[in-house]
């Protein structure tokens, strides 16, 4: 089932996508963020962003995100420029490296997610703060990897399936 889900989503994407970098330079300020970034229910978006000065919020209200094979969604901040992300309600597969990565200094949420056949789906690092909420974690070699130990983490509610590793702590990569 979960085959034919896929093979679905991947005949959605190539007929109606739309690149997620090109949403995320059209996106603006709002609610506290520096970017706010709506996606449409049942549109398919191809490519990832990242930022290392930003805070971003992606409200994804059940899209799909497809990362065709590239490095994902990434957040990387130090002790001076802090970005942060707040994502929700999205489905991302198909990272070559990572569906989502962390690292740096910041504090970030993501919740009510599907990561689907991404090389890590969340890998976590450095001195990060980081909810993980109801989020499902699908053919990926690792659902989550965590990499030190001076995150602060919260993983709750969330499901791992066919994954090589569901969950590492402290994992070498």
């Amino acid at each position: 089932m979960r085959k034919i889900i896929l093979i679905y989503i991947l005949l959605v994407t190539y007929l109606s996508a739309m690149s997620l970098w090109e949403v995320y330079e059209q996106s603006s300020p709002a609610n506290g963020y520096d970017r706010y970034i709506i996606l449409e229910s049942g549109e398919v978006y191809t490519g990832g962003i990242g930022s290392s000065e930003e805070s971003i919020y992606i409200e994804g209200n059940g899209a799909v995100i497809d990362l065709q094979g590239g490095t994902g969604i990434w957040i990387s901040g130090d002790s001076q420029a802090t970005g942060s992300l707040a994502i929700d309600r999205c489905t991302i597969f198909g990272g070559g490296s990572y569906g989502i990565t962390i690292s740096g200094y910041s504090t970030n949420s993501i919740i009510n997610c599907n990561l689907i056949n991404d090389n890590f789906g969340i890998q976590i690092s450095d001195s990060v703060n980081v909810t993980i909420k109801n989020c499902i974690f699908d053919e990926n070699q690792y659902g989550v990897a965590i990499v030190g130990d001076q995150t602060t983490h919260s993983i709750t509610y969330c499901n791992a399936f066919v994954n090589e590793y569901d969950y590492m702590l402290n994992c070498l990569v």
